[in-house]
C-alpha cells in the first residue's frame, strides 16, 4: 500500500539520510510557495483596489465640488497604495531555495513587522482621512443649502463649523489614531485570515514533526 504524504513526510523530515527525503522536500516547498504565491495575489488586488476606489472617489468629489478635499484623499491612498507596493516587492527577496520550514519563518516574520509598520502609519492616516471626509462634505458645494440652514438655526457655528459636530469627529478621529493597530490587525485578519490560518497550521506541523 502507497504511504500517505503525510507519513512520508514525517520519514524525511526527521531522517535526512530517508531516501524519498528530496521528494517530500520538494513537495512541501512547492506547499510552501503555494501560500506565498496566493498571499501575494491578493495583496496585489488589495493595492489596485486601493488605487481603484480611490481614483472614484476623487471623480466623486470633484462633482461634489470637494476637489481639495478629494485630492488629499487621493495623495494619500496613492501614497498607501505605493507603499504596499515595496512591501510586496520586499517579498520576493525571501529564499525560495530555502527548506520550507525556514522559507515560512521569513514569510511569518515579514507579516509580522509589515502589520507593525502599517499600524504606526495608519495612526496618522486614520485621524487624517476622518478629518478631510468631514471638512471636505461639509464645505462642499452638496452641502451649501444644509449650511445656510443649520447657520440660520443655530448658534453653534464658529468659522462655518457646527461645534458640537466638529467636536464629535475629533473625538472619533483621536480614537481611530489610538486604536490604529487593533483595527489594521483586524482588516489583516479579514481578508488575510485563511491563508494566515493554513501559515499557522503548516509551521505547527512542521515544529512538532522536529520535536520543538
Amino acid at each position: 500500500m502507497e504511504k500517505s504524504i503525510e507519513t512520508m513526510w514525517k520519514e524525511g523530515f526527521l531522517n535526512n539520510n530517508a531516501l524519498i527525503t528530496p521528494k517530500v522536500n520538494d513537495i512541501y516547498n512547492q506547499k510552501s510557495i503555494h501560500i506565498i504565491d496566493k498571499f501575494q495575489k491578493m495583496f496585489l488586488i488589495n493595492i489596485w483596489g486601493i488605487i481603484i476606489g480611490s481614483s472614484l472617489l476623487f471623480i466623486a468629489s470633484y462633482f461634489a465640488g470637494a476637489v481639495l478635499a478629494g485630492s488629499i484623499v487621493l495623495i494619500m491612498m496613492f501614497w498607501i497604495a505605493y507603499t504596499a507596493y515595496q512591501e510586496l516587492k520586499s517579498l520576493e527577496k525571501i529564499d525560495k531555495g530555502q527548506s520550507s520550514y525556514t522559507f515560512l519563518k521569513a514569510f511569518k516574520d515579514w507579516i509580522s513587522k509589515s502589520i507593525d509598520r502599517y499600524g504606526k502609519m495608519y495612526s496618522a492616516v486614520y485621524p487624517v482621512l476622518i478629518l478631510v471626509f468631514y471638512f471636505g462634505i461639509w464645505f462642499s458645494d452638496m452641502f451649501t443649502h444644509k449650511r445656510e440652514i443649520v447657520a440660520g438655526s443655530s448658534n453653534d457655528l464658529v468659522l462655518g463649523l457646527h461645534i458640537p459636530t466638529t467636536i464629535i469627529v475629533i473625538i472619533m478621529a483621536v480614537l481611530m489614531s489610538i486604536f490604529s493597530k487593533a483595527i489594521h490587525r483586524k482588516d489583516v485578519k479579514t481578508i488575510y485570515g485563511g491563508i494566515l490560518k493554513k501559515l499557522d497550521s503548516a509551521l505547527a506541523e512542521m515544529e512538532e514533526l522536529k520535536g520543538e
